[in-house]
């Protein structure tokens, strides 16, 4: 599935983003775009095109797959997405309530996992959510770029850090994300069964998920829209 492979590009981005930031700091934007690797960076100079010609082109490959992850599977991808977020759950519905309020605007502001799935599931059409995604992407990319101007004497500081201490912020993000996923793993919320979940849950009621996102429909589930905390498992992007 495309969704593992942009998982698994993002925890390699993460783990090796002492040594990329200083060495190779586009294929660090290809890896793992977050907002503040993007600022650090930018603050190295990079030619702008280059760099949101890459940035962009990564988030738009990821948010795609999460809208089509929800577009097909529906209510089962949201509360997919609920377990994956897993102790921001609160999170999550806070995010509900504004897309049903505002859904261009979230598309637009805001895209990344929760809001691509749920734009899926409500049934956005294709063609609007790509628009929104799009424009969004290349605007966000875009002040990311030019903030760091503005942030230049912090952003280089960190920058300095980062080069004069690489091998020691490897060891210790080698150490802190090797500890997250044997954590997340054994407790039954690793990124990568938690993608291979949605198939299971599809393969065990043939019937399909039903349709989410109307306010209305929402209150009758459980007053919020999904269902109740009783029945949610506990556990950036973007960015």
């Amino acid at each position: 599935m495309p969704i593992l492979a942009v998982i698994v590009a993002g925890n390699v981005g993460n783990l090796f983003h002492a040594p990329l930031l200083k060495e190779h700091p586009m294929w660090l934007v290809a890896l793992e775009p977050r907002n503040r690797f993007l600022l650090l960076v930018a603050q190295k100079g990079v030619s702008f095109w280059p760099f949101l010609a890459v940035a962009a082109a990564r988030r738009l490959i990821s948010d795609p797959l999460f809208y089509l992850l929800g577009r097909l599977y529906r209510d089962r991808a949201v509360r997919w997405m609920e377990r994956k977020m897993g102790e921001g759950g609160g999170v999550v519905r806070v995010i509900e309530r504004a897309f049903n309020k505002a859904a261009p605007v979230m598309v637009f502001v805001l895209p990344g996992l929760p809001v691509c799935v749920l734009a899926g599931a409500t049934g956005m059409s294709p063609v609007l959510f790509a628009a929104l995604n799009v424009a969004g992407t290349i605007t966000m990319v875009t002040l990311m770029y030019q903030l760091s101007d503005v942030l230049d004497g912090p952003l280089g500081a960190i920058n300095r850090f980062y080069a004069n201490n690489t091998r020691t912020l490897f060891i210790i993000t080698f150490v802190a994300l090797g500890l997250y996923l044997v954590t997340q793993y054994l407790q039954g919320r690793g990124e990568l069964r938690s993608v291979s979940s949605i198939e299971k849950e599809l393969a065990g009621d043939d019937a399909g998920g039903g349709d989410v996102g109307t306010e209305e429909s929402a209150d009758e589930a459980d007053g919020e829209g999904r269902p109740s905390e009783a029945e949610q498992p506990k556990d950036t992007d973007r960015r």
